[in-house]
Parts: C-alpha cells; structure tokens; sequence
C-alpha cells in the first residue's frame, strides 16, 4: 500500500531522515512500521481523512511552540499593543468553536495544523473557543476545504465545531482591531445563522442590515470586502451588471458591449482580488449591496 501511494503522491518520501523539514509533510505509517511523507500542498483534506482511516497519522509539527505563539496571544487577547515579528504582510483569522472540551488540547492542534499547508500559528481564546492565524499564500485553504476539514475533526473529537473564516488583513496596527471587529460582528449575528458549517465575513452582512448597520460599520465592510477593487470603475461597473442581469454572462456581456471572454475576465479578476464568488447567491448579495454603498 506505500509503494501505491508513493507512486500517487510522487514528490513524497519514504524516511522522515530523507526530509530536510519534517513538518511540511503528513506523515503515515503501516502496521508494520513502514512510512511515507506526503508533502501538505499534494493532499486535499478528504485524502487525510481516508488516509487517517487507514494508517497511523503522525505529527512533526514545531511551528505552533509557545514562544511563536504568545506574541500573538499577547497582542489580540492582552491588547499589549506591540506588533508580533513577523515576516507575514497579510493575515486571516479562523475563529472556532466547540461545544465541549473533553479532549487534549494538544491533540486538537496537531489536528487542526495537519490540514494546514502554510505556516499557522494557532491561540486558545478560552476553553471552548481559539483563533488560527493564517499567512495569505496561494495555498491557504478555501471554503469548500474547511468544510471537509471540519467533519474531519468533529467525526476524530466527537464534538461539533462552528468555524468563522475572516478576512485577511494588512499586518499592522489595527490587526487587533480587526480581529475584535470581525469577532464582534459574528457574535451580534450568529444565532440568526442556520445550517452553514463554516461562515465567512460575507455571509454577516445580509443579517446586520437586518439588524442595523451603523455608517462607520458599512464602511468597514465595504473596505474589508471590495478592497481595492473600488479603485477599478470599469471592473465595479461590470460585477454590478452582471449580477443585475441575474449572473446571466451572456446578457451582461450584450449590456456592456464587451466580448463574454472579456467579461469572464473581469469576474474571475474580482473574485480573485475580494473572494467574494458573485457567481453565487451569497455572496453576489453582499457584493451588490456594498457597491451600491459605494456609490453614494
């Protein structure tokens, strides 16, 4: 069974000595002792999960030492003020939630990490609830991946997890600030959130304009989810038409006058710049309704 998964993943290894860096690889073993190192870029998260079923999983992961992790802990949660060191210029904040805690803490992170690619640093907010900070890197895991991960571990710590993805931020002064923002908003809407197993920052704004939204708030959000794609009239004009025309790209691509290559150009450009996915309901919704916002 290695030698068929050495041939599936082939830029893994067989020997954790043959490694330079043990912890950018999952590492799998056999009942008779025989392994192999998969690095985490070539394994989706569903992979892990039959694997794990299958072998024993190891963890070889130092990124989450206490000296990585209490700057940050000391900086969100303590509000000392003092910016971690860190070579990271933008971050993303994974808020989560379990319903108990009758599990190891170590274990838990080890898990969590596992499905991580990239450097993460991961704090405990409380006994029940912690935050996963992220580095943005073309490798970071989406929506549809997290979703995976979480049956994952709720099926391995038989407990249920509610998971609020954030956005990435700019490393600097308001981090902390963004990060209270970001908890504040989805606390003041999250029993009105049903049946969703992970939550983005997009899917708040509907709800808090059902609760009320402050200027100063539709401001926040309209920065954190346009970014600098307000800077782009031709690129704002052309998501606003599409979603008017129902995401119907031909008909967009009739109305302005563009080729519909063009157009899918200029949807894929926005999607990549705000991940906001405006080919589907919700998150074309909040998209429509912060233009709107913009223009007045």
């Amino acid at each position: 069974m290695i030698e068929k998964l050495l041939n599936k993943y082939p830029n893994s290894i067989s020997h954790k000595q043959n490694a330079s860096n043990v912890e950018q690889y999952l590492w799998f073993r056999d009942d008779i002792g025989s392994e192999i190192g998969i690095p985490k870029s070539a394994i989706t998260p569903e992979e892990i999960n039959l694997l794990s079923l299958l072998f024993h999983m190891d963890s070889f992961d130092g990124r989450n030492d206490t000296s990585a992790k209490q700057p940050w802990s000391d900086f969100l949660l303590h509000k000392n003020g003092n910016l971690p060191k860190t070579r990271w210029e933008h971050v993303r904040f994974t808020h989560f939630h379990f319903d108990h805690n009758d599990f190891s803490y170590r274990d838990f992170e080890e898990a969590l990490l596992s499905f991580i690619s990239s450097n993460a640093i991961l704090v405990w907010t409380s006994d029940k609830s912690g935050s996963l900070i992220e580095e943005k890197t073309e490798d970071r895991l989406r929506k549809e991946e997290l979703v995976a991960m979480l049956q994952t571990l709720e099926s391995d710590f038989y407990t249920k997890i509610e998971i609020f993805l954030g956005s990435f931020h700019l490393v600097d002064k308001e981090l902390s600030s963004h990060y209270e923002t970001e908890k504040k908003y989805y606390l003041k809407v999250k029993n009105l959130i049903q049946n969703q197993k992970v939550v983005v920052l997009a899917d708040l704004l509907p709800l808090l304009f059902l609760e009320g939204i402050s200027e100063e708030e539709k401001q926040w959000f309209t920065t954190q989810l346009l970014g600098e794609t307000l800077l782009d009239k031709e690129l704002i004009g052309t998501v606003k038409t599409y979603i008017e025309c129902n995401s119907n790209a031909s008909l967009a691509a009739k109305m302005l006058y563009i080729h519909r290559n063009s157009l899918q150009y200029r949807i894929d450009k926005f999607i990549d710049k705000t991940g906001l996915d405006v080919r589907t309901f919700n998150h074309a919704l909040p998209a429509y309704l912060l233009i709107l916002l913009s223009e007045f």
